[in-house]
């Protein structure tokens, strides 16, 4: 992946540690892998994330791919935009248990989004949220600790 993956914020705490920094952005690049799932599924996933737990998107990385406005202020609200592909609607509904219900998360939507996208764009997808959730918190949690 060209351009990083760390959030702004959580990479200046990393800056005194580059081996760190570098081994975290490769590892984050593996789950990134928009030639696993698409760099758009990934973004929309990524957006609704940060507005789940109440971040900014731009505080939480860099975007993925650009979205129509229309998308991007449904994903703000914790929606679903309407019309998207049945496979980034499944990556979306997986999506939105991740934050905070993501023990109760059920298979139906997992299997499907697998059944229509491939056993690897699966485990890349579940492997992304689970990064864009920790890099949220993460992201959160550096910016409190920033202003104590």
């Amino acid at each position: 992946m060209a351009q990083p993956v760390i959030p702004a914020p959580l990479a200046a705490h990393l800056e005194s540690l580059p081996h760190l920094r570098a081994g975290f952005e490769r590892f984050l690049a593996a789950c990134f892998d928009p030639d696993a799932v698409p760099a758009a599924t990934l973004e929309r996933c990524r957006r609704l994330v940060a507005a789940l737990h109440g971040a900014d998107p731009a505080a939480c990385g860099p975007a993925f791919a650009n979205l129509p406005p229309a998308e991007a202020e449904a994903l703000a609200r914790g929606e679903c935009p309407p019309g998207l592909p049945p496979a980034d609607a499944l990556a979306l509904e997986i999506a939105g248990c991740i934050p905070w219900r993501h023990h109760d998360l059920p298979d139906a939507p997992v299997l499907a989004y697998r059944d229509a996208c491939g056993e690897r764009a699966a485990v890349t997808l579940l492997a992304a949220l689970a990064m864009f959730d920790a890099l949220c918190r993460m992201t959160l949690a550096a910016s409190r600790l920033e202003g104590a």
